[in-house]
């Protein structure tokens, strides 16, 4: 494991599209722990890259007389150029949908009689990742097939092993691995971390991404089926992995479209107060009232929920998520 001292900082705004939630935002609960992040009202801390350099980063909410406003501060050491800077913008605003117009489906959500309350709660948090499209890979990697704990134990083998940890701002947390860095690694090294068959799938996907095999960008511009057609090619990405890319990666709000098991006790609980409802009648239900809003729509209560746990045990909800 690497480490890395930041010292230094620069910092500008960003200004969100209104209206912003910020915490709702930048602070997910239903994520699993992964140690690459870390949140308090108000404020969010992650590790970034600008090209193959690493640098800290903190989000403030600066929002006054309600016109969104974020303060950023980039940690470095030493020099930093402005071309680094533009980079860390970018990506802040793509990856946390900064820029997202939500008007219309705010107006489907002001008229749903049964969930209005949830969506007024979260009104202008957007649908967002801290990762690019290696790192969110990885995670899904790990999150197939497997409990939440398991998950955990499994990230925190492979970040300890070759992540970087990082210290600013007083905070020290995790970044991913450069794909190129597990070029000497074997599969059996990896499967000894006790991450079994999922060796193979970080091993190939590193290889694909190191070799330059994967435009990031351009999959980002793409329509929905040509972005899950792309994403379906990648070593290990099945229909649940490209969906959550599809929604994450490239903010497509109409990917409601495949249900793991796990998830459909829980959708049943939150839209049918019931164990058990089949997945497809879900999935039809949910997609004829939300349209092509309809994961964010899902996200919205999904999250709400995980909002609620922080403060209330929810017993169906702890035999679900076994973290």
């Amino acid at each position: 494991m690497k480490s890395l001292v930041l010292p230094d900082n620069t910092e500008f705004l960003v200004a969100p599209s209104a209206p912003f939630h910020f915490d709702g935002t930048f602070h997910k609960p239903s994520h699993f722990p992964d140690g690459l992040s870390a949140w308090e009202p108000g404020k969010y801390w992650q590790a970034i890259r600008a090209g193959k350099k690493l640098f800290g980063l903190k989000v403030e909410d600066r929002t006054e007389a309600g016109k969104p406003s974020l303060g950023v501060s980039v940690f470095h050491d030493g020099a930093i150029f402005d071309s680094e800077i533009e980079t860390v913008k970018r990506e802040i605003v793509w990856r946390f949908d900064l820029d997202a117009d939500l008007s219309e489906f705010n107006k489907l959500a002001k008229a749903d009689k049964c969930f209005f309350p949830v969506f007024k709660r979260w009104l202008g948090m957007r649908n967002s990742t801290a990762h690019g499209l290696y790192d969110l890979l990885i995670v899904a990697v790990v999150l197939q097939n497997a409990t939440v704990r398991r998950t955990v134990q499994m990230m925190s083998a492979l970040l300890e092993n070759y992540g970087t940890r990082l210290e600013f701002d007083g905070r020290n947390m995790f970044a991913v691995w450069l794909p190129e860095d597990l070029a000497n690694v074997s599969e059996q090294d990896l499967r000894d971390l006790k991450i079994g068959y999922r060796a193979k799938f970080v091993k190939r996907l590193s290889q694909d991404f190191a070799e330059g095999k994967v435009d990031e960008d351009r999959i980002r511009g793409l329509d929905k089926d040509d972005a899950k057609r792309e994403l379906m090619m990648l070593y290990g990405v099945g229909p649940e992995s490209a969906r959550i890319l599809l929604f994450e990666a490239c903010h497509q709000y109409d990917t409601f479209d495949h249900i793991a098991p796990w998830q459909q006790k829980i959708y049943s609980r939150l839209f049918y107060k019931r164990p058990l409802v089949p997945a497809d009648l879900i999935r039809d239900d949910i997609t004829s009232r939300y349209g092509r809003y309809s994961m964010l729509a899902v996200h919205y209560i999904w999250e709400d929920v995980f909002w609620r746990r922080k403060n209330e045990k929810i017993d169906w909800l702890e035999k679900e998520i076994r973290l």
